[in-house]
């Protein structure tokens, strides 16, 4: 045994006669975990987390000939061709268009292992490549009979974040625009998602293009209007003006939809489909559009976990005057903001 590691996790354990090391040697992705019982192991807790996204490890060993044992979990995606990827050794791939819930279903173990790899560089190098959703890993084993960890190297630094939130703000733009994208800017609290309604742009595609400057500018329909009742078609209408409102303005085409008041129906989510829209609501309301004190909206934003998104409104003081103190307990919790996947509605890297 040259080194094992449980990926995503803060301490090591024993699992199945395999000692696993904390999380390390890793560069970018974030992690995740779940509670729920692993099948096809008894190493549960190993798998129960994760590290997803595009990123790599980078191990130090001597040179010498290595054999790898990837440990693998679909925690997240309930459905096939939800999640694909490609892991690649020491630049080869190895495995393509890995879909872990064809292969065991939602919270089935996967091991997959890679032989008689041949490192003279002294990095032993593992990358993922996420096609749809993010490439994840529970963990990894590594053996040789003539290589080993090369401990006369420092460790890296880790990376800052531990995960990503989606920090979004509805409604806009409003005519402090500029307000909004200076403390953005000022406190580091980048990206951010704007959902737009086209109603609100009218002349000001200034604001638009000040906005795109810290983050993504994403579609709220064109009227801020409950579709709850509305056909097919009248949802396609609001859609499709609303689109033309933003690429006008000098923005990118929309791929994400929330609806105004939250209201999905079957026929919301059909039009927007049709028009290349994943329709998403959120995860934590901050309360803003209720009154919420700063205090509050800040502590709505202290109980994200990973991948999870935050409803806020560019409308509300509050949440602008919030945003000193997002940036701090974010930085303080080891999470950065990131972007919304068009494929999961899920935060991720940016």
């Amino acid at each position: 045994m040259v080194i094992a590691i449980d990926s995503g996790a803060t301490t090591g354990g024993t699992y199945e006669g395999i000692t696993f090391q904390a999380d390390k040697y890793y560069d970018g992705g974030s992690v995740s975990s779940t509670q729920d019982p692993i099948a096809g192991t008894t190493a549960d807790a190993m798998y129960q987390t994760e590290r997803y996204g595009t990123y790599s490890y980078k191990i130090p060993v001597t040179t010498g000939t290595f054999t790898i044992k990837l440990f693998m979990a679909e925690i997240f995606n309930t459905a096939a061709a939800a999640r694909s990827f490609h892991v690649s050794v020491e630049g080869q791939r190895v495995l393509s268009n890995v879909d872990l819930y064809t292969l065991v279903g939602h919270d089935g173990a996967y091991e997959y292992v890679v032989e008689n790899v041949r490192v003279t560089d002294g990095t032993l190098d593992i990358a993922l490549q996420s096609v749809v959703d993010n490439g994840t890993l529970s963990g990894l084993a590594i053996y040789s009979a003539d290589g080993k960890l090369d401990t006369s190297r420092p460790e890296p630094e880790p990376s800052n974040c531990n995960g990503y939130v989606a920090i979004t703000y509805d409604d806009g733009p409003t005519g402090n625009t500029s307000n909004w994208v200076n403390s953005l800017k000022q406190n580091g609290l980048t990206p951010v998602t704007f959902f737009v309604n086209g109603a609100n742009i009218g002349n000001n595609a200034a604001a638009i293009r000040q906005m795109m400057e810290v983050g993504e500018i994403q579609s709220h329909a064109y009227d801020h209007v409950d579709m709850g009742n509305y056909s097919t078609q009248q949802v396609t209408d609001q859609l499709s003006r609303n689109n033309q409102a933003i690429q006008n303005a000098g923005a990118p085409k929309p791929t994400i939809f929330r609806p105004p008041y939250g209201t999905v129906t079957n026929n919301v989510r059909s039009a927007a489909s049709a028009l290349g829209l994943y329709t998403i609501t959120w995860d934590v309301d901050s309360q803003d559009w209720n009154g919420a004190s700063v205090q509050n909206i800040v502590n709505a934003v202290a109980r994200m976990q990973p991948g999870q998104v935050i409803l806020m409104h560019q409308n509300q003081n509050n949440s602008l005057q919030a945003i000193p103190q997002i940036a701090a307990n974010l930085k303080q919790r080891g999470l950065c903001p990131g972007k919304i996947s068009p494929t999961t509605g899920r935060a991720v890297a940016p």
